[in-house]
């Protein structure tokens, strides 16, 4: 992405200066010369101009204002020549799509300035449109305060958002912001019971608390926990006379009286969003995000009197990105903004895209308002922003793959027979399960499970880069300069397709009408598909990284299941055997448990060895040796134990009938058939009993 810095200086003060032709503004643009620029009109005749975008006017004049204001924007940016230069070659052919312009405006009378609302010169990218909605250069307009620098900021990669919505102005559309916020972490909420309200709002907040009458104590007390990397505003913007003039402010409910306003300006209102954090006194909370739904929070007010916009107070005391609003944002408007930028947010956008996207959106959904010429942006994002967004789509990309797959668990777990068998009380009566899923359905469960290995696969690096040999070795954070450890996405996309055709599977075997026999072969074809997918992934997972022989073991089982016993080689059973053996007797506690799990199934493999004589049954007691070092090493209610329990019961219930399914629609001899049937008969029997010495994980230490 291209940045672009355009910064405003003057002498004196930011405030107490007046918008004046006679003030000259010196203009900094990257490299090039310094340019000096000044406004063309007085102070009192803008805030003439601004009764028009405070929807004071009829729409007729209304719209003439803005496309005077849009023009005289336009003149003063294009009469920085170093601006110029740099937007054209944004144009050019070499260059790399969105361009970042980054407005450093220290002088309040300059950030009453709607530039955002600019029109593109003569030498811009789609001279004569919008600038910032021109569709040849997106272009993605920020503000940013000059002001100490703060500390170095390390973008949220697991994000929980505080919803604070006050109505002590007046009506909000707090149902409609709170869909929308529900809307957005819906992919990363584990299953539920729809019934139970404790157990959904325990999950819920997870992700995101809701102060549905929000007051200062209320605002403090938790962001004091530090816990908040969001935080979304919903409340009326009030316009109050100050003794240096007008001041906008937030009207947040009484602490004392919540039937009473309490006007809470912008240095206010950092002071709350910024408390000494209760764990840690010394430190102040920090979110990373503040999204402001409410009319006028941008906007300055008198530039007479220290201080400035609720967005500018906000961004000065810290805070890297301040969403806000410089004119009336109209209830339509705030919960498209909502949307958008939610949705994108949590899952690792870019904040810069994602303005780009929220101003052409508005533009279309909202077109009866200028709501996308009045979104501001504070913004001082750090140096390296790139590569930490790569690392939080990574892990949002995985924590979503969990959240499916937790979905789609549940729905194998009410289908699996051995699971009924457990649930089944001493008087025969059928338990109710500890939770239930919301939607229950499994078409449901594959829908979330698809999106979230669509979003995985857009993460994914490119080939040609993941293929560099220097990328050959462990890396503790799984990331680099280039971005994500391609083994470790490929890990999470074979682990997600084998789940995947797992719930195929069980659709294939539900009864229908008209069949009496054999799975359902459009759901049978499917779970085929899927599986196969899942051996291509655990394949490359390996080849981009040979310390991960559990990658090679689940390589290999689905090998035996997909293209039958005789497939599995004999080289790569031994080198998963050393690999396993090698961090066996390493220092990592987990590694030593998955070592134990990968030579557990190492040794239910054993009747597929073919290179030997005969079939070789399993060795029941190296197995009961491998699933007593698991518990040793990591305890009962752990994932450790929860994944190895669920992959033994795959044998019986899954692996062996899916198998027997591909070697009649591979048309094996009935000799190959016969062995593979007598091998996986094998394996069953020593997995089944496996399983049952596992106890069932119920609760997560």
């Amino acid at each position: 992405m291209r940045t672009v810095t355009l910064e405003f200086l003057r002498h004196g003060p930011p405030h107490n200066q007046l918008l004046s032709p006679l003030t000259r503004y010196m203009v900094l643009c990257g490299n090039h010369q310094a340019a000096d620029v000044s406004v063309t009109f007085e102070h009192a005749q803008f805030l003439t101009k601004l009764r028009a975008f405070q929807y004071r006017e009829t729409d007729v004049n209304r719209e003439m204002q803005i496309a005077e204001t849009a023009s005289q924007m336009s003149s003063i940016l294009a009469s920085v020549p170093g601006l110029v230069a740099e937007l054209a070659d944004s144009a050019s052919p070499s260059g790399n799509g969105l361009t970042h312009l980054r407005l450093i405006l220290s002088a309040n009378e300059l950030a009453l300035l709607p530039f955002e609302l600019s029109n593109a010169g003569s030498a811009f990218p789609g001279a004569g449109q919008s600038l910032a909605l021109q569709p040849h250069v997106p272009i993605c307009i920020t503000r940013e305060v000059r002001r100490v620098s703060s500390p170095y900021l390390e973008w949220p990669s697991i994000p929980r958002v505080l919803f604070a919505a006050s109505s002590a102005g007046g009506a909000i559309p707090l149902d409609a912001h709170m869909l929308a916020l529900r809307k957005a972490i819906d992919p990363w909420l584990f299953h539920f019971d729809v019934d139970d309200d404790e157990v959904r709002r325990r999950v819920i907040e997870e992700h995101i608390k809701v102060l549905p009458n929000a007051s200062v104590q209320a605002l403090v007390t938790e962001c004091a926990s530090g816990s908040y990397t969001h935080i979304h505003l919903l409340a009326h913007g009030v316009e109050r006379e100050h003794e240096y003039g007008r001041r906008y402010g937030l009207a947040l409910h009484d602490s004392l009286d919540p039937s009473a306003v309490d006007f809470v300006e912008g240095s206010r209102l950092a002071a709350l969003l910024r408390p000494s954090l209760r764990t840690r006194s010394a430190d102040l909370a920090r979110p990373a995000v503040v999204t402001i739904a409410a009319c006028d929070s941008g906007g300055v007010g008198s530039v007479v009197g220290a201080g400035a916009s609720i967005a500018h107070a906000l961004h000065e005391a810290g805070i890297p990105l301040v969403i806000a609003s410089q004119f009336p944002l109209s209830f339509a408007g705030s919960i498209v903004m909502t949307e958008v930028l939610y949705e994108g947010l949590l899952e690792g956008g870019d904040p810069r895209a994602l303005l780009v996207r929220l101003r052409r959106e508005l533009v279309a959904r909202v077109p009866k308002t200028h709501d996308w010429a009045s979104v501001v942006a504070y913004a001082s994002f750090p140096q390296d922003l790139d590569r930490q967004l790569a690392r939080v789509r990574i892990k949002q990309a995985g924590r979503r793959i969990e959240a499916a797959l937790n979905h789609a668990d549940f729905v194998t777990k009410m289908i699996s027979p051995q699971y009924q068998k457990e649930a089944t009380d001493a008087d025969g009566m059928v338990d109710a399960p500890v939770v239930q899923t919301q939607p229950a359905s499994p078409e449901a469960s594959l829908e979330r499970l698809r999106d979230a290995i669509k979003r995985m696969e857009d993460v994914l690096p490119d080939p040609d880069a993941a293929a560099d040999p220097r990328k050959g070795s462990r890396r503790t954070d799984r990331m680099d300069d280039s971005g994500p450890d391609p083994s470790l996405v490929y890990g999470l996309l074979a682990s997600a397709e084998k789940r995947q055709s797992e719930v195929f599977w069980r659709l294939a075997q539900r009864p229908e009408a008209g069949r009496t026999r054999g799975p359902n072969p459009h759901y049978g074809g499917r779970a085929l598909d899927s599986l196969r997918r899942s051996l291509a992934h655990y394949r490359n997972c390996f080849a981009m990284d040979r310390s991960e022989g559990w990658a090679l073991v689940q390589s290999m089982v689905l090998t035996a299941v997909l293209e039958g016993g005789g497939s599995i080689q004999r080289d790569e059973w031994e080198l998963s055997r050393l690999l396993s053996q090698q961090d066996m007797n390493g220092e990592d506690r987990l590694r030593r448990a998955w070592a134990h799990s990968n030579l557990l199934e190492l040794e239910l493999l054993k009747p597929f060895t073919r290179w030997a004589a005969d079939i070789v049954p399993p060795d029941s007691a190296a197995i009961t040796g491998h699933i007593r070092a698991i518990i040793r090493e990591v305890g009962v209610n752990t994932t450790e134990v929860h994944s190895t329990r669920r992959q033994l019961l795959r044998y019986s219930e899954f692996f062996a009938p899916i198998a027997a399914h591909a070697g009649r629609l591979a048309k094996r001899s009935p000799e190959l058939q016969r062995q593979d049937h007598a091998a996986w008969a094998e394996a069953e029997g020593a997995a089944i009993a496996g399983f049952e010495m596992l106890p069932e994980v119920t609760k997560f230490d």
